[in-house]
């Protein structure tokens, strides 16, 4: 049971360090609505093409930003973190700036 206990306690801290690794960047491209845009969405969502890879912006838990680009594109940086979820690159914003 002791080396249980001590398995866990020692999973639950490597599990801590990878997630606290998540760094901040910020990533220049277009900005563009995943709906009205690129036609891939049911509901207005921002996202930032980079290269090839598209980030799904997420914004205090919102897909639609203070920013909100929906028809056209336009030049945007955006800082924050990449996570990945169900396949899909999101990057939450923790800051916005469009050209």
């Amino acid at each position: 049971m002791k080396k249980l206990t001590i398995s866990l306690f020692v999973a639950a801290i490597a599990f801590t360090l990878s997630a606290a690794q998540a760094e901040e960047k910020t990533y220049e491209g277009e900005m563009s609505c995943a709906k009205c845009n690129l036609k891939t969405a049911e509901t207005c969502e921002d996202t930032l093409k980079v290269g090839e890879t598209l980030y799904l912006l997420e914004e205090g838990g919102d897909r639609r930003t203070s920013e909100h680009v929906c028809s056209g594109s336009a030049k945007a940086k955006v800082t924050g973190k990449v996570e990945e979820r169900d396949g899909k690159k999101f990057l939450v914003v923790s800051k916005l700036v469009v050209e």
